[in-house]
């Protein structure tokens, strides 16, 4: 089991050099430190995987999704040996899956400047969205109402996700997408706390994202209370883990065997 994280599977998480002793960062986000390109529109794989993006909602993540892709913009199919050869070792499914997480968290990027925060992460006086709480809870919806078009594909792609050999990359972007939440919510940590929010919001999203999967109701109104009921206990209870030891102690691979379940599930 899984129990630390190192700094090589943790950016923007820096690790510490001891747990019982001092850390070896200042607690901030540094890459929301001026301008955060997430994906580069100009690589020529960025552009056949957003392309394909089209293509999920009909064919899921899947190879032909990328090849109908590289058709769409008449580059030659020699291309699709470039991304099947690609330096991370990962499968064209998970290539796509993690281009659309990354491609998410940018809108949810551009949202969140746009109508919560500033660039230095100060509220604007968006009407009833103050605390921070409320904005957590905002933007948590903000990024699940993105995976409307490809809800009936999204079981598909998490189950990528979840392959052994593919944790590392999963987990990467699981921590940023918590660090990005709990940043343009206007989190100001300047302990411990910087950690532990990240983690639960980390948990919070993960089993809200589930909890969709299986939410028809019109603008999916209980996960949406789903979300409401689990930042208000968070918010309630605190910062979450409060000391090293609990740091420690939380197991991101929970989350990745509760979807591992929930997808057996159905």
């Amino acid at each position: 089991m899984l129990k630390t994280f190192t700094a090589s599977k943790v950016p923007r998480l820096a690790a510490f050099t001891n747990v019982s002793s001092t850390f070896t960062r200042l607690y901030h986000s540094t890459d929301h430190i001026g301008t955060n390109t997430i994906i580069n529109p100009n690589l020529i794989e960025s552009k056949i995987l957003t392309r394909a993006i089209d293509y999920v909602p009909e064919y899921g993540f899947e190879p032909r999704t990328i090849t109908k892709a590289i058709h769409d913009l008449q580059y030659p199919d020699s291309l699709i040996s470039v991304l099947t050869s690609s330096p991370s070792g990962y499968s064209l499914p998970m290539q796509l899956m993690i281009h659309w997480l990354k491609l998410k968290r940018q809108e949810l990027e551009t949202f969140a400047i746009s109508s919560l925060s500033s660039t230095s992460g100060e509220a604007n006086s968006a009407p009833g969205v103050s605390s921070e709480g409320e904005k957590l809870k905002r933007l948590i919806k903000y990024r699940l109402e993105l995976n409307t078009p490809i809800k009936s594909q999204l079981s598909q792609g998490l189950s990528h996700l979840v392959v052994p050999y593919n944790l590392a990359a999963s987990l990467e972007e699981l921590l940023n997408l918590g660090d990005d939440l709990a940043y343009y919510a206007g989190d100001k940590s300047n302990d411990f706390a910087w950690y532990s929010k990240r983690a639960t919001i980390c948990s919070i999203y993960v089993k809200s994202e589930l909890f969709s999967l299986n939410d028809n109701t019109g603008g999916s109104w209980l996960t949406n209370q789903y979300v409401d009921e689990r930042v208000d206990e968070f918010v309630k209870l605190g910062e979450g883990y409060n000391s090293v030891e609990q740091w420690v102690d939380f197991n991101a691979i929970s989350l990745i065997n509760l979807i591992k379940s929930q997808l057996a599930r159905g």
